[in-house]
């Protein structure tokens, strides 16, 4: 049964649903992107059992707090290493989705012992920086979802980082899963880079499913991270 949790983070609470899974393994650690939440990832965390799986929402999103400042890329991953640290449960598989992808990328290279495997899907290896408009556009299209401060202190405290460069740097497995619909934010030419910088990387393309990879085959998006981390990840209790 999925339980809610929460780790903090210096004066910030986050929010993560973990699925209380008792498995022996490497537990599956899912980091949302910009609009995303834990709530997001519970059925998936569920469909994982008996492997643990946690999700978690960052700051500003879902049930975590919303600081009036400190929005940017560090604090985003300070954030996961709080989660991970507060979990104390050995080294993880990161599970990026979306601008999870740099989130969970710039926490690997950070603690690099405690990732024992990374899945970075439907994303490129680099933050965004997100401009006036988008601030505009996120409150347009997702009112109610994410408070004003959360956006605008997203947009204010954005700077592009690309994390290409930084790939050799990795030595876990990687897992790149892209969409091969229009709707995919991470097309063919953007992927090959993946296997440019990070010549050991598999790439997996879910023809069917556009930016959100667990849609419309849930079970295959859980089973190819199952197999990954299975074949890849080191074991342990």
């Amino acid at each position: 049964m999925v339980r809610e949790c929460w780790a903090q983070n210096g004066e910030v609470r986050l929010h993560y649903l973990d699925n209380g899974g008792m498995a022996p393994g490497v537990p599956a650690i899912f980091i949302p992107g910009l609009h995303g939440q834990a709530s997001d990832f519970e059925a998936v965390i569920t469909a994982m059992l008996p492997r643990r799986a946690v999700a978690v929402s960052l700051r500003g999103r879902g049930k975590s707090d919303v600081p009036e400042v400190g929005y940017r890329f560090e604090n985003h991953v300070a954030d996961i290493a709080a989660l991970i640290n507060a979990l104390d449960a050995g080294p993880v598989c990161l599970v990026g989705h979306s601008v999870g992808v740099p989130y969970a990328i710039g926490y690997a290279l950070e603690h690099p012992k405690k990732v024992a495997a990374l899945v970075l899907a439907g994303y490129p290896a680099r933050f965004p920086d997100l401009s006036a408009d988008w601030g505009l556009r996120t409150m347009m299209r997702y009112p109610g979802k994410m408070p004003m401060f959360a956006i605008l202190g997203l947009q204010h405290d954005s700077a592009e980082i690309s994390l290409w460069e930084s790939l050799g740097e990795l030595t876990c497995p990687i897992l790149v899963l892209r969409g091969g619909r229009p709707s995919t934010r991470l097309p063919e030419e953007l992927a090959d880079q993946y296997q440019r910088w990070a010549p050991n990387a598999q790439i997996v393309v879910f023809r069917e499913s556009g930016h959100r990879l667990w849609v419309p085959d849930m079970k295959r998006f859980v089973k190819t991270i199952e197999a990954f981390i299975q074949s890849d990840a080191p074991p342990h209790s």
